[in-house]
């Protein structure tokens, strides 16, 4: 009975559903494990949590394991069930690793179980690689290498040198990420370390954007581990990692290397026996792969109708999963490729057909373009029709020329008089606009300044008063209150000032941006798991469905963007929930951040994108929020606009490309 309650709360707890299958597994191993001792209970749930690393009941076993070897004390599988779950967080919710790690490392440590702590330590460096926090990776590495250094524990500071060669390599600094890996390989091959560890850094070299050649050197190092392997008869590199994987990265790599050097024959080769695995293997998660391969392939050696075919049946499979962008990137291929093959009328149609799968938004620009040319050609004839009445005019009425040249001569001087007249006018309507634009642009900057003078003396006081106060207290409880109080306002500062420099770099166009491919559903997790550690009671932080995208963005401003958006809507949001997500339209991403909160005024809705705007007096901060959001969405290339009623809400949309246009070009 007591293992049928621990379930329950495990269940209550669980995040993501379980299937029937699941549960039934579950039900079963609880009747299974009353009838084993306790020794053997412990084993048995370890074994069933590792072999279900990948599938829903994974968190359920380790949750389990964790519950039962505190029960028995076991110090050993309490530490192992912690590591499990870290291991299961890292790729979840970065946060929620930490927590699990800050808690497993002294159990781990209690055992000198060194190889566990130091990946988790090096999981932690991934994690604030991708989530942008770059100032926190080169600490995290002297950390990792220190605490590797202190227990002799050589194999923690090659993985601290992986994780930095990673930081490297993501930072767009190539030459210094491949030489440390580099490095870390030669050090291992020294030392004979296990080959899953060396052919996971040259997995990751391969992914990378080192030259062809440097990625040729690095898969003929593959072929001898490979090779190395058959010899011994070894068929598995560890529990999860089969040799047939690994040859299939080689042949797959090398056939794409091939293709992108225009080398057919070996291409074909490789491509054949990737095939060859795959099919063999089931390997059923690379079949679109070899698709893609063979579709290039097909190109490069004039086989275009075969290309085309293979390219139909990606497009099929897209379109049965509703990932139009993918439909219309083959559909963009297979025109090419027509085109290629000197059949411009298929090109055409196919082109025909993308223009019907273009979104309402596109549809309203061409229909708007359409009327446009409509209107041109409708003045054009009328024009024309004109042209033609004067000359019969000037045919039948020669003899009144005369006549007609001093009244046109008269009505021109009294054109010329009104325009004038008017134009004055206009001039001094502008005058009086841009005065009153001046006076209200002033007027905006003397609140700014007074606003910032509160802002920034509200934390300075904090600092002040409360340092003077930390300097007499002796109560160590009360100083490490009085510290972290210190400490909140030194942040809250910084971010005051780090927005009046972001709009200094704006507007002095002095910003810079860093490109790299985001995967897309990751980034938006990061941020709903940032996001929610904010949110106030009665208000539901709500993530929409992610369609699978990978975007070529500046990380850290995209983000930034976001979580402003999102910040605001919470500071206006007292009940209800917040709802944000994306949609893919054509090339572009389509981003919105959804709030049931006060609403803004539609007379206010085009100021409140202007530096210095607050809505209401009483608000915090200084009105810098969304005059940098809209700033960086600029030079990212994308837009910014808001729909809201009073009472109801608001919704803000952000469009911004899925490819940045500079590297396009350059490409």
């Amino acid at each position: 009975m007591k293992y049928v309650v621990t379930l329950i709360l495990i269940l209550i707890t669980m995040q993501m559903p379980i299937s029937a299958q699941s549960g039934a597994d579950i039900d079963s191993l609880i009747i299974e494990l009353k009838k084993l001792p306790d020794s053997c209970k412990l084993k048995k749930i370890y074994d069933l949590a590792n072999e279900s690393f990948r599938n829903d009941s994974y968190e359920i076993y380790s949750s389990l394991l964790l519950k039962e070897a505190e029960k028995q004390r076991n110090n050993y599988y309490i530490g192992s069930a912690l590591f499990l779950q870290a291991m299961y967080y890292y790729a979840k919710n970065a946060d929620s690793m930490r927590i699990i790690m800050e808690r497993a490392e002294p159990v781990l440590l209690r055992d000198n179980r060194l190889e566990e702590i130091c990946r988790m330590q090096g999981w932690n460096i991934y994690s604030y690689t991708r989530g942008g926090q770059k100032e926190k990776v080169i600490p995290a590495v002297k950390a990792l290498k220190d605490f590797a250094k202190r227990h002799n524990f050589p194999d923690g500071e090659d993985m601290a040198n992986q994780a930095l060669a990673d930081y490297y390599l993501r930072e767009g600094l190539t030459e210094e990420g491949e030489a440390l890996y580099e490095e870390v390989l030669l050090a291992m091959e020294k030392k004979a370390a296990p080959l899953i560890k060396r052919i996971t850094i040259i997995r990751h070299l391969l992914n990378s954007s080192i030259s062809n050649k440097k990625k040729i050197y690095y898969l003929d190092k593959l072929d001898n581990y490979i090779n190395e392997c058959k010899e011994k008869g070894v068929e598995y590199l560890d529990a999860e990692n089969p040799l047939y994987t690994v040859q299939y990265l080689y042949h797959r790599s090398y056939a794409i290397i091939a293709i992108e050097l225009k080398e057919p024959d070996i291409a074909l080769l490789h491509l054949t026996e990737a095939e060859k695995i795959v099919n063999r293997e089931k390997l059923h998660r690379e079949d679109r792969v070899i698709l893609q391969i063979k579709s290039l392939y097909y190109e490069l050696i004039g086989k275009y109708d075969l290309a085309i075919k293979l390219n139909d049946e990606l497009m099929s499979y897209y379109e049965r999963r509703n990932l139009t962008d993918f439909v219309m990137k083959m559909m963009f291929k297979n025109a090419d490729l027509y085109n290629l093959k000197g059949k411009t009328y298929d090109a055409a149609k196919i082109y025909r057909s993308l223009i019907l799968k273009k979104d309402s938004v596109q549809k309203v620009t061409f229909y708007n373009d359409l009327a446009k040319l409509k209107t041109q050609h409708d003045m054009d004839k009328l024009e024309l029709k004109t042209k033609q009445m004067e000359l019969e005019t000037s045919k039948i009425h020669s003899q009144m020329l005369i006549m007609g040249g001093g009244l046109i001569f008269l009505v021109v001087i009294c054109c010329l008089l009104v325009f004038i007249a008017y134009s004055r006018h206009k001039y001094g309507l502008q005058l009086k606009a841009a005065k009153e634009k001046a006076e209200e642009a002033d007027c905006l900057k003397s609140a700014f300044l007074a606003n910032m003078n509160h802002e920034i003396r509200t934390p300075l006081n904090a600092i002040v008063g409360f340092s003077q106060v930390l300097i007499d207290e002796e109560n160590r409880e009360v100083r490490e209150k009085l510290a972290e109080i210190i400490q909140n306002n030194n942040e809250l500062l910084q971010r005051l000032i780090a927005d009046v420099l972001d709009v200094s770099k704006i507007e002095s166009n002095s910003m810079t941006f860093m490109y790299a491919e985001q995967d897309l559903p990751s980034l938006m997790e990061e941020i709903y798991s940032v996001i929610l550690l904010r949110m106030p009671e009665h208000v539901e932080l709500k993530l929409e469905e992610c369609l699978p995208a990978i975007m070529e963005t500046d990380r850290n401003r995209l983000t930034q963007i976001l979580t402003n958006l999102l910040t605001n809507a919470i500071k206006h949001t007292r009940q209800g929930f917040i709802r944000f997500g994306y949609t893919l339209i054509d090339s572009n991403v389509r981003f919105f951040v959804q709030d049931t909160g006060e609403g803004i005024p539609e007379e206010q809705q085009k100021r409140i994108f202007s530096r210095f705007v607050q809505l209401n007096d009483w608000s915090k901060g200084v009105g810098l929020g969304l005059a940098i959001c809209k700033g960086l969405i600029e030079k990212m290339g994308g837009s910014i606009d808001v729909i809201s009623r009073i009472g109801e809400g608001s919704v803000f949309y952000v469009v911004l490309p899925l490819r940045n246009s500079d590297s396009d070009n350059d490409s």
